[in-house]
């Protein structure tokens, strides 16, 4: 994704969404917009940053193999520098990368492949948590 790829809804739920995997992405924001949130995705961390100081985001969906940098990095940033509650989506490999996704500040860690029922009802669960 070359453009950041803004969709809204009349929710006041803001969501991004950072994966490098294009249709992967474009597939989420689609999801989760039926679902009524107010969604942006990216492909790149760079994107994710520039995003993140337009926009007051409540929840961030971040692939942890971004072409540009660690996704690791990237949920880091996020945990030490704004509210958002995080969600991390890493490759079936080893359970130390969820582990290290988890050490970064992500609230939850998903596995690929994105069951998208799974991670819409994460998301409704961190904005109830948010809400209360």
């Amino acid at each position: 994704m070359s453009q950041p790829q803004t969709i809204e809804n009349n929710s006041q739920k803001w969501i991004i969404v950072a994966e490098g995997d294009q249709s992967l992405c474009i597939g989420m924001v689609n999801y989760l917009l039926f679902h009524g949130y107010r969604v942006t995705g990216v492909g790149s961390a760079y994107d994710f940053y520039r995003q993140v100081f337009a926009e007051p985001y409540e929840v961030a969906i971040i692939d942890d193999a971004l072409p540009d940098q660690s996704g690791l990095l990237v949920a880091e940033y996020a945990r030490k520098n704004t509210a958002m509650r995080i969600i991390t989506l890493s490759e079936p490999l080893f359970s130390s990368t969820v582990q290290a996704n988890i050490k970064s500040g992500a609230d939850l860690n998903l596995v690929k492949p994105v069951d998208f029922r799974l991670l819409a009802a994460c998301v409704t669960n961190l904005f109830s948590r948010l809400d209360s």
